[in-house]
């Protein structure tokens, strides 16, 4: 599969979410629902390299993706101001959702799928958590904390459908892609979810950046050296990390 066959593949995937998402009065107020394309790169990576692919997978695929984007709604919710009406429209936005991801599953008659999702998200809850309690975590567990949110759904999806040397390459991408826009919001005093709440984070910001170093030489080697990956797919993941490199971001900005 080619790049440009690797980016159609994509954008479609975007495109059917946003069709099982659309409701108009939700989007006249609150706009366009966020599906966060890397994920979605990952989430479909056994098909852009050519394993077989279902329209059960499809559709479980999608679902996925929609956890996600209920997620994000309700992350957009402010504390602050939670009873104005674009607020409140957020909750109900996550709320249906969250809604239309079961019935997917449903039609499917994946209701193992959903136990498994739904569970995923209660995992993500519980890590969220610990960014608003005053435990003392190490800088190891909040990272350990950081990838299962950025994608235990997606790892599980992948286990279901026996997508399991997939697994490693996602966790390890998506955790790389939320610390480096992390520091690079924090470092340019912009808005960050998971730093802001942490001291931990912010007493070690050096740790951080080695951390964060260590992860992206390790992925590097490991896609690059991959026996199961096509060529055309390789150089689509180094770009998206090569995308997120700390001193691009920071530059661009």
């Amino acid at each position: 599969m080619n790049e440009a066959l690797i980016l159609q593949h994509v954008e479609t995937y975007k495109k059917n979410i946003l069709m099982q998402l659309q409701q108009s009065t939700l989007q006249k107020y609150i706009g366009i629902p966020v599906v966060d394309e890397d994920r979605l790169f990952f989430t479909i990576l056994p098909l852009l390299n050519e394993e077989d692919w279902d329209n059960s997978v499809e559709v479980s695929a999608i679902a996925v993706s929609l956890i996600f984007s209920a997620l994000a709604a309700h992350d957009l919710v402010k504390e602050e101001n939670a009873t104005a009406k674009s607020q409140q429209l957020q909750v109900l936005a996550g709320d249906y959702y969250s809604g239309r991801y079961y019935q997917l599953l449903a039609s499917e008659n994946k209701i193992d799928l959903i136990q498994l999702l739904s569970n995923s998200v209660a995992i993500i809850t519980e890590h969220k958590s610990r960014f608003y309690d005053l435990e003392d975590y190490t800088l190891e567990e909040l990272i350990q904390s950081i990838q299962l949110i950025e994608s235990k759904p997606i790892e599980r999806f992948l286990e279901y459908y026996a997508y399991h040397e997939y697994v490693y390459i996602m966790n390890e991408a998506l955790l790389l892609a939320a610390l480096k826009k992390e520091l690079v919001a924090f470092e340019k005093n912009e808005k960050t979810f998971y730093i802001s709440k942490s001291k931990i984070f912010q007493l070690n910001m050096d740790a951080l950046r080695l951390e964060i170093e260590k992860i992206e030489l390790t992925l590097v080697q490991v896609v690059r050296s991959s026996d199961l990956l096509n060529e055309s797919l390789k150089d689509a993941i180094l770009e998206r990390v090569s995308n997120h490199s700390l001193e691009k971001q920071l530059r661009e900005g």
